[in-house]
């Protein structure tokens, strides 16, 4: 075969090869949602994310950790409990295989609306059993306050039937933590592991 026709059949193959690597990558990379498909997946959005204001706790292995921490990666906060009977072992459990169908997974921290009973070591002897993956944030009852008031989360003390016990009751949506450490939004429930990996994916765009 004369090398101008070698030449040009080289020439139309890598083309064709471009073509179809772009074609694939457009089919497999997500899209970004726009701003009511992702109200139709629970997410709602800032216009322009909020700063967080600087906090001091202690994860699961007793580190301290700062806003710094809530730095490089997107972030997923639950604000929950290790007594808590359904809502977070069920949240816990979504957010875990969400994040496995997340291509980049994102860091989810369960901040501790019980600092009192969950120490440290509880809330990393609790998280193992969902994802050795996740960070469990704990520290004194005011600065869990004063990270949870910045984010918009309410929770509170209600009394048990026994004397001497008590639950928690607190706000169920996700606090999503942009890169910069900044408060870009909130997921509502009803939580689902498709939505929240779509969201997060989107976001990462």
């Amino acid at each position: 075969m004369p090398s101008g026709i070698r030449n040009t059949l080289l020439v139309i193959g890598a083309a064709i090869a471009v073509i179809l690597g772009l074609f694939v990558f457009n089919l497999t990379t997500p899209k970004q949602l726009t701003a009511d498909q992702y109200l139709a997946l629970g997410y709602y959005g800032f216009p322009e994310p909020r700063r967080i204001k600087p906090f001091s706790l202690l994860d699961e292995t007793g580190s301290a950790v700062d806003t710094s921490d809530l730095t490089g990666q997107w972030s997923l906060l639950y604000f929950g409990f290790t007594y808590c009977p359904d809502i977070c072992p069920t949240t816990l459990g979504v957010l875990n295989r969400a994040v496995k169908q997340t291509q980049i997974p994102p860091q989810v921290v369960l901040v501790s609306v019980d600092p009192e009973r969950d120490t440290p070591a509880v809330l990393g002897q609790y998280l193992a059993s969902f994802n050795p993956s996740f960070k469990g944030y704990t520290g004194t009852f005011d600065d869990v306050v004063g990270l949870a008031t910045n984010v918009n989360i309410a929770f509170g003390k209600i009394p048990g039937a026994e004397p001497g016990t008590y639950t928690v009751d607190h706000s169920s949506s996700i606090v999503v933590v942009d890169p910069f450490g900044r408060y870009a939004g909130f997921i509502k429930q009803p939580h689902q592991a498709e939505k929240i990996s779509s969201i997060i994916s989107s976001l990462q765009r």
